[in-house]
Protein backbone atom coordinates (compact mmCIF):
# COMPACT_ATOMS: atom_id res chain seq x y z
CA UNK A 1 0.00 0.00 0.00
CA UNK A 2 1.47 3.38 -0.87
CA UNK A 3 1.67 5.60 1.73
CA UNK A 4 -0.64 8.44 2.09
CA UNK A 5 0.62 11.86 0.68
CA UNK A 6 0.39 13.42 4.70
CA UNK A 7 2.27 10.57 5.99
CA UNK A 8 5.27 11.24 2.83
CA UNK A 9 4.86 15.28 4.08
CA UNK A 10 5.57 14.44 7.65
CA UNK A 11 8.46 12.56 6.64
CA UNK A 12 9.54 15.21 3.82
CA UNK A 13 9.35 17.74 6.33
CA UNK A 14 11.13 15.61 8.84
CA UNK A 15 14.01 15.05 6.77
CA UNK A 16 14.34 19.20 5.52
CA UNK A 17 13.96 20.17 9.72
CA UNK A 18 16.94 17.65 10.20
CA UNK A 19 19.14 19.22 7.24
CA UNK A 20 18.69 22.59 8.16
CA UNK A 21 19.36 22.63 12.03
CA UNK A 22 22.38 19.94 11.34
CA UNK A 23 23.91 22.68 10.03
CA UNK A 24 24.17 24.47 13.21
CA UNK A 25 27.44 23.16 14.56
CA UNK A 26 28.20 21.69 10.91
CA UNK A 27 26.80 17.81 12.27
CA UNK A 28 27.93 15.30 10.38
CA UNK A 29 26.42 11.95 11.26
CA UNK A 30 22.83 14.31 10.99
CA UNK A 31 23.30 16.04 8.01
CA UNK A 32 24.41 12.62 6.25
CA UNK A 33 21.38 10.76 7.30
CA UNK A 34 19.56 13.34 5.01
CA UNK A 35 21.13 12.26 2.15
CA UNK A 36 21.03 8.87 0.08
CA UNK A 37 24.37 6.44 0.10
CA UNK A 38 26.92 6.33 -2.67
CA UNK A 39 27.78 8.69 -5.38
CA UNK A 40 23.44 9.43 -6.23
CA UNK A 41 23.33 13.27 -4.19
CA UNK A 42 24.19 16.05 -6.25
CA UNK A 43 24.20 19.94 -4.74
CA UNK A 44 25.09 23.40 -5.32
CA UNK A 45 26.65 24.93 -2.87
CA UNK A 46 26.07 28.32 -1.42
CA UNK A 47 29.96 28.97 -2.31
CA UNK A 48 29.00 28.12 -5.70
CA UNK A 49 30.60 24.63 -6.59
CA UNK A 50 28.85 21.42 -6.73
CA UNK A 51 29.35 18.26 -5.17
CA UNK A 52 29.64 14.56 -6.24
CA UNK A 53 27.65 12.14 -3.50
CA UNK A 54 27.74 12.04 0.11
CA UNK A 55 31.48 11.77 0.77
CA UNK A 56 32.10 15.00 -1.00
CA UNK A 57 29.50 16.74 0.70
CA UNK A 58 31.37 14.91 4.02
CA UNK A 59 34.75 15.96 3.17
CA UNK A 60 33.19 19.55 2.26
CA UNK A 61 31.94 19.91 5.97
CA UNK A 62 34.92 18.40 7.12
CA UNK A 63 37.01 21.09 5.72
CA UNK A 64 34.55 23.76 6.65
CA UNK A 65 34.67 22.89 10.29
CA UNK A 66 37.77 24.42 10.88
CA UNK A 67 37.11 27.70 8.23
CA UNK A 68 33.89 28.28 9.30
CA UNK A 69 30.73 28.23 12.13
CA UNK A 70 27.09 27.81 11.57
CA UNK A 71 26.58 29.49 15.50
CA UNK A 72 23.10 29.24 15.08
CA UNK A 73 19.53 27.95 13.06
CA UNK A 74 19.19 29.14 10.25
CA UNK A 75 15.75 31.33 9.70
CA UNK A 76 14.03 29.13 6.84
CA UNK A 77 10.75 29.42 5.25
CA UNK A 78 9.05 27.08 2.88
CA UNK A 79 7.41 28.52 0.15
CA UNK A 80 6.10 25.47 -1.72
CA UNK A 81 6.51 21.85 -1.22
CA UNK A 82 5.19 19.44 -4.14
CA UNK A 83 4.73 15.42 -3.72
CA UNK A 84 4.19 13.35 -6.73
CA UNK A 85 4.84 9.50 -5.78
CA UNK A 86 8.52 8.77 -5.06
CA UNK A 87 9.32 11.99 -5.88
CA UNK A 88 9.39 15.73 -4.67
CA UNK A 89 10.45 19.12 -4.81
CA UNK A 90 10.65 21.58 -2.26
CA UNK A 91 11.68 25.92 -2.33
CA UNK A 92 12.61 27.85 0.86
CA UNK A 93 14.15 31.55 1.38
CA UNK A 94 16.01 32.41 4.55
CA UNK A 95 18.69 33.52 6.33
CA UNK A 96 22.00 31.80 7.29
CA UNK A 97 23.94 32.42 9.95
CA UNK A 98 27.37 32.13 9.15
CA UNK A 99 30.95 33.55 10.32
CA UNK A 100 34.51 32.83 9.45
CA UNK A 101 36.80 31.24 11.89
CA UNK A 102 39.67 30.18 9.77
CA UNK A 103 41.97 31.35 7.54
CA UNK A 104 40.32 30.75 4.28
CA UNK A 105 37.14 31.25 5.31
CA UNK A 106 34.11 29.82 3.17
CA UNK A 107 37.27 30.06 0.31
CA UNK A 108 34.81 31.04 -2.02
CA UNK A 109 34.24 34.34 -4.10
CA UNK A 110 30.70 33.73 -3.99
CA UNK A 111 30.57 33.44 0.03
CA UNK A 112 32.48 36.39 1.65
CA UNK A 113 31.59 36.51 5.29
CA UNK A 114 33.71 37.79 7.78
CA UNK A 115 34.65 36.97 11.41
CA UNK A 116 31.68 38.57 12.89
CA UNK A 117 28.57 36.69 11.83
CA UNK A 118 26.31 37.20 9.10
CA UNK A 119 23.13 36.29 7.82
CA UNK A 120 23.19 35.53 4.54
CA UNK A 121 19.67 36.27 2.18
CA UNK A 122 19.78 32.32 0.64
CA UNK A 123 16.88 30.40 -1.19
CA UNK A 124 17.15 26.63 -1.79
CA UNK A 125 15.45 24.06 -3.94
CA UNK A 126 15.51 20.34 -2.40
CA UNK A 127 14.76 17.44 -4.71
CA UNK A 128 13.70 13.88 -2.70
CA UNK A 129 13.32 11.03 -3.81
CA UNK A 130 11.94 7.89 -1.71
CA UNK A 131 15.03 6.03 -2.06
CA UNK A 132 17.97 6.00 0.70
CA UNK A 133 20.39 5.31 -2.66
CA UNK A 134 20.28 1.73 -1.63
CA UNK A 135 16.48 1.38 -2.63
CA UNK A 136 14.69 1.30 0.72
CA UNK A 137 11.23 3.80 0.50
CA UNK A 138 12.87 5.75 2.83
CA UNK A 139 12.72 10.07 1.80
CA UNK A 140 16.37 11.63 1.24
CA UNK A 141 17.50 14.43 -0.28
CA UNK A 142 18.94 13.87 -3.38
CA UNK A 143 19.71 17.01 -5.07
CA UNK A 144 19.78 20.62 -3.42
CA UNK A 145 20.91 23.93 -4.66
CA UNK A 146 21.04 26.89 -2.79
CA UNK A 147 22.09 30.62 -3.80
CA UNK A 148 22.17 33.92 -2.62
CA UNK A 149 18.68 36.54 -2.42
CA UNK A 150 19.16 39.67 -4.05
CA UNK A 151 19.56 42.39 -2.17
CA UNK A 152 16.76 43.03 0.04
CA UNK A 153 15.85 46.88 -1.14
CA UNK A 154 16.24 45.72 -5.04
CA UNK A 155 13.16 46.15 -7.57
CA UNK A 156 12.32 43.45 -9.22
CA UNK A 157 12.56 43.79 -12.80
CA UNK A 158 9.18 43.74 -14.63
CA UNK A 159 7.34 44.01 -11.16
CA UNK A 160 9.17 46.25 -8.99
CA UNK A 161 8.30 45.32 -5.40
CA UNK A 162 11.36 44.28 -3.30
CA UNK A 163 11.91 41.29 -1.30
CA UNK A 164 11.83 43.50 2.54
CA UNK A 165 8.32 44.41 1.16
CA UNK A 166 7.30 40.62 -0.04
CA UNK A 167 8.87 39.24 3.54
CA UNK A 168 10.74 36.41 3.71
CA UNK A 169 9.42 33.04 2.14
CA UNK A 170 5.91 35.18 0.31
CA UNK A 171 4.55 33.70 -2.84
CA UNK A 172 1.06 33.99 -4.31
CA UNK A 173 -0.20 30.09 -3.36
CA UNK A 174 -0.57 31.15 0.65
CA UNK A 175 1.68 31.67 3.88
CA UNK A 176 5.05 30.67 3.63
CA UNK A 177 5.51 27.24 6.85
CA UNK A 178 8.47 27.70 8.89
CA UNK A 179 9.80 24.61 10.28
CA UNK A 180 13.25 25.00 10.95
CA UNK A 181 13.58 26.79 14.55
CA UNK A 182 10.49 26.18 15.55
Amino acid sequence: MAASVEHSRAEILGVHKRWWEANMGLRIPEMSACFPSGDNYLMFNLNGHPYFGIDEKVKLWEFYAEQIEIPELPDNRIMRLEIRGDMAWLACEGYFPIREIGAEGTAAELLEVGESVTHVPIRATEIYQRDDGAGNPVWKIWHFNCSPLPPEDEPRPAFGDTAKERGLGWNPWGEPERVVGT
